[in-house]
């Protein structure tokens, strides 16, 4: 025995239908309300609803297109408009002088039937936020920006007889100037595509860095220092450096052994004589680069290497603390650190057992 739709539901379905009727009813009454001499005026901005699949009726919604290409559907014409101008102003800064979309944009009223699935509307800062998410617009931007730069300091050389060959001593620290740049800035969707510089002021110049790099022919003796004038340690060492990390240890690395230990610290960190000494070589070695060796009596001599400047002069003697170079990656380096050793009897010891 068949079940009879409910009063409710037959309720319903007629509500749903009397929705559609009075809405249809209504624009044939404002057609019927204005003949004249057999002519309908309608107003010309009346737009007749629609009854979708699911009972709602709505008016037709309107597509926001680029290049024909639909890439939002939104209420109204005036939404479709305001949509293109908020993502406009997404890309818009102060220093904007001019902004303009790439593609050919339009609003299109959508062609929805009677029947016909309810289709995903957006209000406007929805369909801007997608739009702008996805770039279906390409939105180019052109801004005048005025920022300070450096001027990077050069890097002088000069030779001088008074250093062995080899050795190198900063006569004057580099400084970077300042200036102030206007640029001409082209973006696409936020990305820059261009930059044109217009207009450069020098705030203040650069000032250079003279190195000295010594002539002078090294004695096949200067390894040995005289034991009448040689300064010696306590025995007692002091780690070079503070606030490193310790990059690689001592004893095998890479299919062979790692002499010392490797400590990074930022460029240009002050490097200090782990004991009282005479300094027995400070110049370039090889892959050791910028090398400082102290000699500091007792067998114990300490190698300070990968310096980016040499602090003391071969001969000289030092105090325990004081300081002889700084932190560098000169030779065969990857990357500002000191690779410290410690030699006893002219063999390689863990520096770090005497630390």
């Amino acid at each position: 025995m068949k079940e009879l739709p409910s009063r409710s539901l037959k309720s319903s379905e007629k509500k749903r239908k009397a929705v559609f009727v009075s809405a249809v009813a209504g624009a044939l009454l404002l057609a019927a309300g204005s003949i004249a001499a057999g002519t309908v005026i309608v107003p010309s901005d009346f737009e007749v609803p629609v009854l979708l699949a699911n009972g709602e009726v709505i008016t037709q919604p309107w597509r926001v297109t680029a290049d024909g290409k639909q890439v939002a559907l939104v209420d109204s014409q005036e939404d479709a408009r305001e949509v293109v101008k908020e993502v406009e102003g997404h890309y818009k800064s102060k220093e904007t002088v001019k902004i303009e979309i790439e593609e050919q944009t339009f609003a299109e009223e959508m062609d929805l039937k009677n029947g016909d699935e309810k289709p995903e509307i957006l209000t406007v800062e929805e369909a801007a936020e997608q739009i702008t998410a996805e770039e279906e617009l390409t939105v180019k931007t052109t801004e005048v920006v005025t920022a300070a730069e450096p001027v990077t300091f050069e890097k002088i050389t000069e030779k001088t007889d008074q250093l062995y060959e080899g050795e190198t001593k900063v006569k004057q620290e580099g400084q970077d100037g300042l200036k102030e740049v206007t640029k001409k800035v082209i973006k696409e969707n936020g990305h820059t595509t261009e930059e044109t510089v217009m207009e450069e002021i020098v705030l203040q110049e650069p000032k250079a860095e003279v190195t000295l790099a010594g002539t002078k022919e090294i004695p096949q003796e200067a390894e040995l220092v005289s034991a009448s004038i040689k300064a010696e340690g306590d025995g007692q060492l002091l780690t070079p450096v503070s606030g490193y990390r310790m990059t690689s240890g001592f004893g095998p690395r890479w299919g062979r052994d790692h002499l010392g230990v490797d400590l990074a610290l930022p460029m240009g960190s002050k490097i200090s004589a782990a004991d009282s000494g005479t300094v027995i070589f400070s110049g370039a070695e090889g892959g050791y680069g910028n090398l400082v060796k102290i000699d500091h009596g007792n067998g114990i001599v300490t190698y300070y290497a990968h310096c980016s400047a040499l602090r003391v002069d071969q001969g000289q003697t030092v105090t325990k603390g004081q300081t002889i170079a700084d932190v560098g990656s000169t030779g065969n380096s990857t990357g500002p650190h000191l690779h410290f050793e410690v030699r006893v009897n002219g063999k390689n010891v863990d520096p770090m057992s005497y630390l």
